[in-house]
């Protein structure tokens, strides 16, 4: 009687689940966090997601009739199918609070030796007050952020250097297009500082440094079909902001004199208007890290 083995049938199924590849999808505004379409673990995270299991050695074979080989094959099948997603959750669930704990606690926690002097920043910004001023610039996160979600241009016009918004702008239609839209909600700051400062052709630009944690999925007509709205991410940014001490009088293109520099468009020969406010603007947002 030819023999049918199945001893490795266990293990190719647990290999062939462990090595199914997931694409990682971009959010966040700018698309600067991750997450996987399964909607499940975060992006280049191990939040919820270091689960392992051993295969085991257990052996099956029969030497009787091809029936009760194959009979065998499919309880083993079956009992790989229930087990190995029940051992995910058992381990997900048992590792849950102690990775929540350990990412928040790591999360709170930037490097200040590289923060900057206060005499420093004075230098340039002689009216600096610390609390302030990283106070402000954490609501003008928090405002992009909203713009972004609500499909505000003309607010993230405001917020965001002409560069950087035309990218905004045009990764904004993209999800337009797909009919999608990506939720950021319930902020929790965590941490930031101001590492370097500089001014350049009458321009200042402050780098500094942030950590926050919210929720961050895509929906489509009302449903997740992205990212995970019950696990929040933590993310730690570069930003750059840049201010311009003065505002110049004419239009950079025809030479015009501007009369309404509140404006961005020039009247005479309908250029835009480089951003020129007074007001901090947002030039580029990086994740360093994210959990």
């Amino acid at each position: 009687m030819k023999k049918k083995s199945y001893i490795l049938l266990p293990t190719i199924i647990v290999i062939l689940l462990t090595l199914l590849v997931i694409p990682t999808v971009k959010a966040d505004s700018g698309f600067d966090s991750s997450f996987d379409t399964g909607g499940g673990w975060s992006g280049g995270s191990s939040w919820d997601s270091g689960s392992s299991w051993d295969s085991g050695s257990n052996y099956y074979s029969s030497s009787s009739n091809d029936d009760t080989s194959m009979s065998g094959a499919i309880i083993i099948l079956a009992i790989v199918v229930i087990t190995v997603p029940t051992l995910i959750a058992i381990e997900s669930a048992k590792g849950k609070k102690n990775k929540s704990s350990n990412i928040l606690s790591n999360m709170k926690k930037l490097d200040h030796r590289k923060e900057l002097s206060i005499d420093k920043i004075k230098a340039l910004i002689p009216d600096y007050n610390a609390q302030e001023f990283l106070q402000a610039r954490y609501q003008d996160y928090i405002d992009i952020q909203n713009a972004w979600m609500n499909f505000e241009y003309e607010k993230l016009r405001t917020k965001l250097t002409d560069e950087l918004y035309n990218q905004y702008e045009m990764q904004l239609q993209t999800l337009k297009v797909k009919n999608e839209q990506n939720v950021m909600e319930s902020f929790n700051y965590l941490d930031s500082m101001i590492t370097d400062i500089k001014e350049e052709n009458n321009q200042i630009t402050v780098t500094m440094e942030l950590k926050v944690a919210f929720y961050d999925y895509i929906v489509q007509n009302h449903q997740v079909t992205r990212g995970n709205k019950h696990r929040k991410i933590y993310m730690h940014y570069e930003l750059i902001y840049v201010c311009n001490k003065t505002t110049p009088d004419t239009c950079p293109n025809c030479g015009a004199k501007l009369t309404n520099k509140a404006s961005q468009t020039c009247e005479y020969c309908g250029s835009t208007i480089a951003k020129v406010s007074k007001d901090w603007v947002l030039s580029k947002k990086e994740a360093k890290d994210q959990q």
